[in-house]
């Protein structure tokens, strides 16, 4: 078993994929799955300003440390410094087993080899493995964001095509091709819900994975800010689940992403997930806090959006 010592280094296992894709999924099926006495610290990064997600992991019960850096990507050149002494201190003050990295879906990952390079991490960390979660019900319509899906593609030595159920065969093909293009020495799983299974002793990253004439044709540098507004809306108020729905849907179209806890008038709560045109709500029992919803677009207008909720409450 991996355990934390002074002396040796500890295995990190990097987790990207676009928004939506399943990655805070993946981590709740390794919490719930490892009862074996690993100190597991896990850090999740939020290109908005507040981490639902984190909310997310705290329902299931286990035992774990978290370190959360919200509002922007940790491989931005504006946060990397902090990120990279968050990191150092967590470590010292937690001493993890094993650190599990949850990125921004639109993260760049391609900086992680400098992050761990860098003098307050090289003789703390090393990168045991790096996982790419791929949506497939969304992969072949993210054109936008292209270039950055691939290196989070090209960092991985283990890609998950994930959401099978939502896609259908010619689909998946096609979404198979276009990965092994990218990144021919990866290995490629399917699955539903992420559910894959994972041994930390047996992962090992490739250190010579990203060959030389793969990198060539793509421009690596450091990753500024996303030309992509990132909101957060919270609410005390309540609605049917009815009205929440045309409202969400209304927003679709200015949206790539929606996900969070809306109080309904049942004393319920519903469970938001939207990725692009898909939107999926879940009613749940009533969850502690107000209604809190992180919304990214690139022409989403926060205003605008405000007084239809109100609108929809008072409906």
């Amino acid at each position: 078993m991996i355990k934390y010592s002074t002396v040796h280094k500890i295995p990190l296992f990097l987790i990207t994929g676009f928004l939506g894709s399943g990655k805070t999924t993946l981590i709740k099926n390794i919490l719930e799955s490892k009862d074996n006495g690993y100190r597991i610290g896990i850090v999740q990064n939020e290109f908005a300003p507040a981490n639902l997600d984190g909310i997310e992991l705290q329902n299931i019960g286990k035992s774990y440390e978290i370190l959360e850096i919200n509002n922007g990507s940790i491989f931005c050149i504006c946060l990397l410094k902090d990120f990279i002494t968050s990191l150092a201190s967590f470590i010292d003050q937690k001493k993890p087993d094993l650190i599990i990295i949850e990125t921004s879906g639109l993260s760049d990952p391609i900086a992680i080899a400098e992050i761990l390079q860098h003098s307050e991490l090289n003789d703390k960390v090393y990168l045991k493995a790096s996982w790419c979660i791929v949506d497939s019900g969304n992969f072949l319509n993210i054109d936008k964001m292209l270039n950055r899906v691939q290196h989070q593609l090209l960092v991985a030595d283990q890609i998950i095509i994930n959401k099978i159920d939502c896609t259908n065969s010619k689909n998946l093909n096609e979404i198979r091709k276009r990965i092994k293009k990218i990144n021919p020495l990866a290995r490629i799983l399917e699955a539903e819900y992420c559910q894959i299974e994972v041994d930390f002793e047996k992962l090992q990253s490739d250190p010579y994975l990203i060959a030389p004439d793969m990198t060539n044709t793509l421009k690596i540098t450091h990753e500024s800010r996303a030309e992509m507004i990132a909101c957060v809306f919270k609410s005390g108020r309540k609605m049917q689940l009815k009205n929440l729905e045309n409202l969400i849907r209304k927003y679709l179209p200015s949206t790539i992403r929606i996900k969070g806890f809306v109080l309904l008038n049942n004393n319920q709560t519903a469970l938001v997930q939207t990725v692009f045109k898909n939107m999926d709500i879940n009613v749940v029992d009533h969850i502690p806090g107000n209604t809190s919803l992180v919304l990214m677009g690139e022409n989403f207008n926060l205003s605008a959006f405000s007084r239809d909720f109100r609108v929809s409450v008072e409906k």
